[in-house]
């Protein structure tokens, strides 16, 4: 009996000491999944992080971006499998990247490995530096976050 209760106590230490470690390993780091959702009665391209579901975008206008023809599901649900599919090993700055439509509207999008093309995400809000809408996104999709507001566009 004594021997099993010692047993039981080197276990629980061993654990208490190493859980921590492998917590903060990059092995064992969560990185959110993505899906489109509702938040605030509008679609919403939600993080889904340590099982808390966290609106990264919201997406406001029903005809957002004409040069792609989609509405707001429609981009939605794209956006999500996108930032899916784009799951970096560690590093969204080279993922998310900004540039400029065929019409020179200037875009966020997600820069894709094998081919080098942009896939679009969406266009850069009217007055903002497309790098500090960039770096924006950035903050929400590599660390989602409750008390952070999503993206809005409009």
């Amino acid at each position: 009996m004594e021997f099993r209760l010692l047993k039981s106590a080197f276990s629980a230490s061993i654990i208490a000491l190493v859980a921590p470690i492998l917590g903060n390993s990059p092995a064992f780091a969560q990185t959110p999944s993505f899906f489109c959702g509702a938040a605030g009665g509008y679609p919403a391209t939600i993080a889904v992080q340590q099982g808390k579901n966290i609106p990264v975008i919201l997406w406001l206008a029903d005809n957002y971006f004409n040069e792609s023809g989609e509405d707001a599901i429609t981009r939605c649900t794209r956006v999500s499998g996108i930032l899916n599919n784009s799951q970096p090993q560690g590093n969204w700055e080279n993922i998310i990247t900004s540039g400029a439509s065929g019409s020179g509207q200037l875009i966020i999008c997600a820069a894709n490995s094998q081919d080098g093309s942009c896939r679009l995400l969406y266009q850069v809000p009217k007055g903002q530096n497309p790098e500090q809408a960039r770096q924006e996104l950035l903050r929400k999709v590599k660390n989602p976050n409750v008390s952070v507001s999503p993206v809005k566009v409009n």
